[in-house]
């Protein structure tokens, strides 16, 4: 491993989607040292003829330990999946669920073993890990059980403010019993110890509400009075500079405008609309309260362009340079 550059290993998420085209893109653009010390955990025949696809003329290169890697190739970890013979590129099928989930097994249990610095994850389909009999709902979920993490986070970045959503992949009913003000503060304050990290020494964060206009002091709804408020209170007593709730139609706005750092944000579309809206092609998500380092694209598998060559690599692009200052923070702390 590089003692200078940290290595990051990107999974190449579900076949039938639209990673493994981003993957060979995005490492055949960053440039040295980045891209010597990034390495793909796949499927290589997948990735060679995808290769051909998106006109990549990198060697690649497969290797079964990272001292293996070859400078000027594109190195693969090749993770290979007998039921992955056949499938239709575009479409949710269990194989392709099975396989995206082993790519991400294999990231993980390297980067426990300290073999990498970072994973970043291409998309997966939801409907093809559960094609698959794999009952998760998404990346965050699968990282948090397998690193034993009791207290994780989901956060997005889009132009230097940083989101976390208190819930994300369930119905909106359940969601809403899940506003509490212990998830809220725990949100909180890992939304705030990850902003510190990234060298903002006392992170502005602004808590949304749930309901139209936060509520309306009990007009259209109670929870931001028996939950959210106590939760901003108890965060302030903590010492995080949280304020709000703030309504969640405004609160955006005003910190693309620069008046907060980072939000706590109530629902996955409160979150997501505002932030894919202002800037889908670069945010970033990432993973808080692992013991590793895990980014991502901002999108999902694009499965009506996959197979096209036509998929941007730039959110791929945007997570390997946040993985890499995670990384880089990471190890000069430790």
């Amino acid at each position: 491993m590089n003692n200078t550059t940290p290595l990051l290993a990107i999974t190449m998420g579900d076949p039938a989607g639209v990673g493994p085209e981003i993957a060979l893109k995005a490492v055949s653009t960053i440039k040295p040292p980045l891209q010597s010390s990034t390495l793909i955990i796949g499927n290589l025949d997948i990735l060679q003829k995808t290769a051909l696809l998106v006109s990549v003329s990198q060697q690649l290169h497969s290797v079964s330990q990272t001292a293996d890697m070859r400078p000027g190739n594109i190195n693969i970890v090749d993770v290979r999946e007998p039921g992955l013979l056949e499938f239709v590129i575009g479409k949710p099928q269990p194989q392709c669920g099975l396989a995206a989930y082993n790519y991400i097994i294999k990231g993980i249990e390297m980067a426990l073993a300290g073999q990498v610095d970072a994973i970043v994850t291409c998309p997966i389909n939801k409907e093809a890990l559960k094609m698959a009999g794999i009952l998760y709902p998404g990346h965050t979920e699968i990282f948090a059980d397998k690193t034993h993490s009791p207290h994780y986070s989901m956060m997005f970045a889009c132009d230097n403010v940083y989101v976390v959503h208190v819930t994300t992949h369930v119905s909106l009913k359940q969601a809403i019993r899940m506003i509490t003000q212990e998830r809220i503060l725990e949100h909180t304050r890992l939304l705030n110890e990850a902003l510190k990290n990234l060298g903002i020494p006392l992170p502005r964060i602004a808590i949304a509400g749930l309901n139209p206009h936060a509520g309306e002091n009990g007009l259209f709804g109670d929870e931001e009075l028996l939950h959210i408020r106590p939760a901003v209170e108890q965060a302030v007593n903590e010492g995080i500079n949280a304020s709000g709730p703030y309504p969640p139609d405004t609160v955006f706005m005003r910190a693309f405008s620069g008046e907060f750092d980072g939000i706590v944000s109530m629902l996955h579309d409160h979150g997501f609309v505002a932030l894919k809206s202002r800037n889908f092609d670069d945010g970033v998500n990432s993973t808080l309260g692992l013991p590793i380092i895990r980014t991502s694209v901002g999108h999902g598998t694009a499965y009506d362009i996959a197979g096209k060559g036509i998929a941007s690599e730039k959110s791929l692009i945007a997570a390997l340079h946040a993985a890499q200052q995670m990384a880089l923070h990471r190890r000069h702390t430790m």
